[in-house]
């Protein structure tokens, strides 16, 4: 049964970084954003955050990493609905999106 929980929890993270990276490249207009790769997306234990990790190397645009970060802060409620319409789930979690060097090992 544990493991059931944990490939679930595996299955909508990638859920989530295949809708989040098609939502921003297709909907979100903010030019911050432009060619921002979703690298991964880890979950919480309650599922309530969803921790998105992105990259800016593979970036088309040439700005502030502060810049990209503050874009995201102002499309995170637009991404979070389009989410919400996307995904059959009781609860959309928190997006937090973070730069891929902030990834822990």
């Amino acid at each position: 049964m544990h493991s059931q929980d944990f490939s679930r929890a595996e299955r909508l993270s990638d859920l989530i970084r295949a809708e989040v990276s098609e939502i921003i490249r297709d909907h979100v207009k903010d030019p911050r954003l432009k060619g921002i790769t979703i690298i991964s997306v880890e979950l919480s234990k309650d599922i309530k955050n969803a921790f998105i990790f992105y990259s800016l190397l593979n970036s088309f645009n040439s700005l502030d990493p502060n810049e990209i970060a503050e874009g995201f802060s102002k499309a995170k409620p637009f991404i979070r609905r389009r989410l919400g319409s996307r995904l059959s789930i009781k609860r959309i979690p928190d997006l937090k999106f973070l730069p891929e060097d902030g990834i822990k090992n």
